[in-house]
């Protein structure tokens, strides 16, 4: 089953503003250097990088990110050849995003509700988005079936409910939440993670057929799901782990241990390649 999370107030209530930790050091690289650093992490860090390079890196795609913040994805798909496109609610990114590149294709728009005509796209990207609707993220799912060619790709990721979580951080925070609710503390909804069996089930009920599932996450030595994991626990205690996504010798051990048992044991997210299932598609 998915575990339903909630953080302090102060912390949701934030939760729009994350592209500021990038604002910072954005300052010291001006123009598509911006953009240029967040490649570079991408390549040399992302497990999603070789499945987008296996379905996009032929070039020629329309792609849409939904959910883009400051479009680090759009300009990975833009240097793998193909013509990517933005869509957020949130102003803040988008205006951090036409600051290094006033020519990206950026919309501010309602992730559920585009202003996209149907068959739009050849693909769609929605990562660490689909988590944050408290309804579920069906709703999010047509409306990106829509925008979605006939056999169009949909790329999805959403935080892993792995193992580690379940049995470690879950209760961690649940015990937390009792705690801070005795203290007349308020708290609030951020996000579920998802078993996969769920998530299937969003994605078959909304037109899509499931291609491949992989876990994501960091290559070694950076962490994603861990990372995440003591953020969150760390946050009722005033403690954020600062980036970069790397633990010190005790910590790199206890992930290289847990990497062990499996890659999906702490994964941080799971990743599904999907493909619209609609009227016109001559797979069907």
């Amino acid at each position: 089953m998915s575990f339903k999370q909630y953080l302090r107030d102060e912390v949701t209530k934030g939760l729009d503003e994350t592209y500021k930790a990038d604002a910072a050091w954005a300052k010291n690289h001006p123009g598509r250097g911006y953009f240029d650093v967040h490649l570079s992490t991408i390549e040399n860090h992302e497990m999603a990088a070789p499945i987008f390079r296996r379905y996009l890196g032929q070039g020629g795609m329309k792609v849409l990110e939904s959910g883009c913040g400051s479009g680090r994805w759009m300009a990975y798909f833009e240097k793998l050849g193909n013509q990517a496109y933005g869509v957020d609610d949130s102003t803040g990114p988008l205006l951090l995003a036409r600051e290094h590149d006033p020519d990206m294709r950026l919309v501010r728009s309602n992730a559920l509700a585009t202003p996209f005509p149907d068959n739009s796209f050849d693909a769609v990207l929605s990562s660490y988005v689909a988590e944050h609707f408290e309804e579920g993220p069906e709703v999010l799912f047509r409306e990106i079936h829509r925008v979605l060619k006939p056999g169009g790709i949909f790329f999805v990721v959403v935080p892993f409910n792995n193992t580690f979580r379940r049995y470690v951080v879950n209760p961690a925070l649940m015990a937390l939440w009792q705690v801070w609710k005795w203290r007349g503390k308020g708290f609030g909804f951020t996000e579920f993670r998802y078993v996969q069996p769920e998530m299937e089930g969003f994605l078959r009920r909304t037109d899509f057929d499931i291609v491949e599932v992989e876990p994501d996450d960091y290559f070694e030595p950076w962490q994603k799901g861990l990372f995440c994991d003591v953020c969150d626990v760390g946050c009722f205690f005033n403690y954020a782990h600062q980036p970069p996504f790397e633990f010190g010798p005790v910590g790199r051990a206890i992930a290289k241990v847990l990497r062990s048992v499996s890659p999906w044991f702490a994964a941080g997210g799971i990743f599904f390649v999907a493909r619209a299932r609609k009227q016109g598609d001559q797979r069907s």
